[in-house]
């Protein structure tokens, strides 16, 4: 076979493997099936995220709102005993508001409002994809403007989100100038960075990373209607001086620490910003490995931001 057409083909394999790669990926981020809300409330039961009376004790009731994309958002609220103060709960990738039920004990004891609702593409809300945060953050702004309709009295608005609603509250932020904090929880810092990482964590070698990125890129905007390139809570948070809680364990593996780390270490000089770092725990799990931390934490962190509030 000549040279040429060996090189050629050479360089047609390394290109059909890259798009392949980043086709797999967009597919498992961008229009992976996301989990039913009957499956994510046994599942949290099961995991002992919290016992059905305490689910229960919340009086959780339904609502609904139109996102400005066409399709609808459902979610719950329920009324707390300080009318001055709401929390919006964002979830994460995959899981429902099911998930962010765990940290409503934080928030209930300090008499807040408690909202918390299902992302585009998630539960029972409509939309034909996640967007990683880029359609969210508005989705996120119908959700509070809902809220400060529903609690007229809220002076102090926050905004807590875990994984991918972390990285959506991050993008929010300069959308809303009623907000008063925002609490984030294993956010990552930038979708093609958290691309590159998750290529990494499956062994793929570096020489596919960039073109797989690349393709990725393109059949996002193409089939999903947004700009990878936009969906960066890292940029979003200098646009603000909206004081944020981060929170992330140290051994997490699928969104990495540093993420965390690198915006704290960007933004703290400019704004109100704080870091803790949970010992030993992995995704999401912040709060499960050590509570008591996770409580003190949001503690500390809420009464500075409620006394400078007042």
């Amino acid at each position: 076979m000549n040279i040429i057409w060996i090189i050629c083909l050479l360089v047609f394999l390394y290109y059909m493997s890259a798009s392949v790669i980043g086709w797999y990926l967009t597919r498992r981020f961008v229009f992976s099936t996301s989990k039913s809300l009957d499956f994510t409330y046994a599942k949290c039961i099961e995991n002992e995220d919290f016992t059905e009376e305490e689910f229960l004790s919340y009086k959780l009731q339904d609502f609904s709102v139109e996102s400005q994309f066409d399709y609808t958002l459902k979610g719950v609220y329920s009324p707390g005993s300080d009318p001055t103060k709401t929390v919006v709960f964002v979830h994460g990738h995959t899981w429902s508001w099911h998930g962010q039920v765990k940290y409503f004990k934080l928030y209930r004891e300090r008499g807040y409002n408690i909202v918390a609702y299902n992302h585009r593409y998630h539960g029972d809300s409509g939309g034909p994809n996640c967007s990683a945060g880029f359609f969210e953050k508005f989705d996120l702004k119908r959700i509070t403007d809902w809220a400060m309709e529903q609690f007229p009295q809220t002076e102090i608005l926050g905004v807590m989100g875990e994984s991918l609603g972390a990285a959506t509250t991050l993008q929010f932020l300069p959308l809303e100038d009623r907000l008063t904090f925002a609490h984030v929880d294993c956010p990552y810092n930038d979708m093609l960075d958290l691309y590159d990482y998750q290529l990494s964590l499956n062994h793929v070698p570096r020489l596919f990373r960039r073109p797989a990125v690349r393709y990725g890129i393109a059949y996002t905007k193409r089939r999903a209607g947004f700009d990878a390139h936009q969906v960066s809570p890292k940029r979003s948070i200098m646009e603000t001086k909206v004081p944020i809680l981060f929170i992330h364990g140290d051994n997490d593996d699928y969104v990495p620490t540093q993420m965390s780390i690198d915006m704290y270490e960007a933004r703290k000089e400019s704004a109100d910003t704080t870091l803790v770092l949970i010992k030993g725990a992995k995704h999401a799990l912040s709060i499960k490995v050590d509570l008591a931390e996770y409580k003190r934490s949001v503690t500390e962190f809420l009464d500075r931001i409620e006394t400078t509030q007042g």
